[in-house]
């Protein structure tokens, strides 16, 4: 037998100590529940999740040295920044809309129907002769990434007890943060070696590896429902979704323009910001309003006080987690005057013991059966680096920034993979798709403020110091830097071309605006230690509450429309 199904039964206080509400109702996990198996169609369905949630994360990430060169092929000009916007837009408005389609027609075939519109997106914007058709197929490309973001979590979370998750989220974890590490430098060598087409374009031989795995051996149960199309279409929550994507439009406005085309001051950013922060919370009051009678985040999900501070806890950790990899590069550069490639490797500390850290926490979640700890430790080392951070200066040395980004990268890394696991700690597994949709909505907006908000701080603050103090004098220095402009001239050769003197004020300047930058990142980490330390001390189930969407084993007629298999007890050989 596989080693989750020699588990014993979780006692009845355990039982007792999980009751949840379900429905307005006492749910209390059922005695005899079906346990995972861990056999090869298993293995061959967790590959293929992996590599779509590789395919997703890399290509939020690809795009960013590749487009220079995609915006002069295109000529797109000042819209060449919704090349890369219009992915994360589409990717977070709809993901609500993916979980409630999984809850109607199963997992399989909105799984497969994701990644078919992520390859189509990869194909259109591949061949782009445009700008307009690049965005274009940006946009498809977004639509099946929402689905791929939010599915291949439900579907591990089907397969899996609560005990067990963890240790795969985490193994999960690694592909994703080795999509968004590697894509900035294949990006990079497509484009030198190859052609940027291909950023787009290798998307689709693994699209088409993951669609024959899927279709092979993803057979897994489905409601059974005798509704119609028309009448299951009914329960989705178009409305919410709407609102959302109204939202996040508005907001996505008044970051990529906010600064640079236009001062924060000015109306139309000011009331696009505004109208998209009021947009989000009025998305979440509909939710839990009696006005929304199929809520893509149901109630029970917010009654839950270990949920609600998990999914705070998951945007405030996001908000901490990628401001090292953006912003130790400026200090390197900058500030201790190394090359781009130099910078590269010198944050290879941090991106190494993010990618390791995830899986390793993982894995204590799954052996340990408990979460809250790893997360106070997570949290309490984040606001301790970010502290340090605030001491780094031209003469700090080599030794001294490595320790530090060993302590944030293993703080960052550490509790991503049993945030879900804390949200659906106190739930039952009827709700594994209502809340991997939450919690992936919640990841996927936090990343579109995750770089913003940190940029917009660091802009403003040097914009601020160049006008009020007199380190930089000179108005052409001073309009080299001002609006937005200091970011991207970070770099040794722009600040050597200028004599000693000015170069010392221009490091100072970038010095002083870092320290704003890591003092706005200890807040978010210190608002996500006190959210974790909300959560209830669980101990996770170690068996599943339902059998609802497992692999089917045994061939029969099933609900899914295909030839497959009922389930029964298997051992490792199998």
């Amino acid at each position: 037998m596989s080693s989750s199904s020699q588990r014993k039964p979780v006692s009845s206080a355990d039982h007792k100590a999980h009751d949840i509400l379900e429905h307005g109702h006492r749910f209390k996990p059922p005695t005899d529940k079906p346990t995972a198996t861990h056999g090869w169609r298993f293995w061959a369905v967790f590959i293929s999740l992996s590599i779509s949630a590789f395919l997703s994360a890399l290509e939020g990430a690809v795009v960013s040295t590749a487009l220079p060169s995609i915006s002069r092929a295109v000529n797109a000009g000042e819209n060449y920044i919704w090349m890369v916007n219009v992915y994360f837009l589409t990717s977070a408005a709809v993901q609500p809309l993916y979980s409630q389609l999984a809850d109607i027609w199963g997992r399989r075939w909105p799984m497969i129907m994701a990644l078919c519109i992520f390859a189509l997106g990869s194909g259109i914007a591949g061949g782009s002769t445009s700008a307009s058709m690049l965005i274009g197929g940006r946009t498809i490309q977004g639509l099946g990434a929402a689905g791929i973001n939010v599915l291949v979590e439900i579907i591990i979370c089907d397969l899996l007890p609560l005990r067990e998750r963890g240790q795969f989220m985490g193994l999960m974890f690694v592909f994703i943060v080795l999509g968004s590490t590697c894509g900035p430098f294949l990006g990079g060598i497509l484009v030198d070696r190859v052609s940027w087409r291909w950023v787009f374009y290798l998307n689709l031989p693994f699209c088409g590896l993951c669609l024959v795995l899927l279709l092979l051996f993803l057979r897994v149960k489905r409601p059974n429902s005798a509704q119609s199309t028309k009448e299951s279409l009914k329960k989705v929550d178009f409305l919410g979704l709407f609102i959302l994507c109204g939202a996040i439009s508005s907001l996505l406005y008044a970051l990529t323009y906010g600064g640079t085309r236009y001062d924060w001051s000015a109306p139309s950013i000011v009331v696009s910001f505004v109208m998209g922060i009021a947009g989000i919370a009025l998305f979440f009051i509909y939710q839990v309003s009696p006005l929304c009678t199929h809520p893509a985040m149901p109630k029970a999900l917010f009654r839950n006080r270990t949920s609600v501070a998990a999914l705070l806890a998951t945007f405030m950790q996001l908000m901490v987690s990628y401001v090292p990899l953006y912003f130790l590069p400026v200090y390197f550069q900058a500030v201790q005057r190394v090359s781009p490639s130099r910078s590269g490797v010198q944050i290879i500390p941090f991106s190494a013991t993010f990618c390791v850290s995830g899986l390793v926490g993982g894995i204590l979640v799954s052996k340990l059966g408990r979460f809250k700890g790893i997360h106070i430790v997570s949290f309490a080392l984040q606001i301790i680096s970010l502290g340090t951070f605030t001491l780094l200066d031209g003469n700090s040395t080599m030794a001294v920034w490595i320790i530090l980004q060993l302590i944030i990268g293993w703080s960052v890394g550490m509790p991503n993979p049993s945030l879900l696991t804390a949200i659906q700690a106190d739930i039952p597994d009827s709700l594994n798709a209502a809340s991997t949709g939450a919690f992936a909505f919640v990841r996927s907006v936090a990343t579109i403020f995750t770089v913003s908000v940190p940029a917009a701080v660091f802009v403003n603050r040097f914009d601020q110091l160049l006008t009020t103090t007199e380190v930089v004098r000179d108005p052409a220095t001073q309009a080299a830097l001002a609006r937005g402009l200091a970011y991207e001239k970070a770099s040794r050769d722009f600040i050597n071309s200028f004599p000693q003197e000015i170069q010392d004020g221009i490091i100072s300047l970038y010095e002083l605006s870092l320290k704003r930058v890591w003092y706005v990142s200890i807040a978010f980490a210190s608002a996500g230690f006190l959210f974790v330390l909300l959560e209830k001390n669980l101990v996770t189930r170690e068996e599943k509450d339902t059998s609802q969407f497992e692999l089917i084993q045994e061939h029969a007629n099933n609900t899914d429309g295909n030839r497959a298999r009922e389930p029964r007890v298997r051992d490792d050989k199998d």
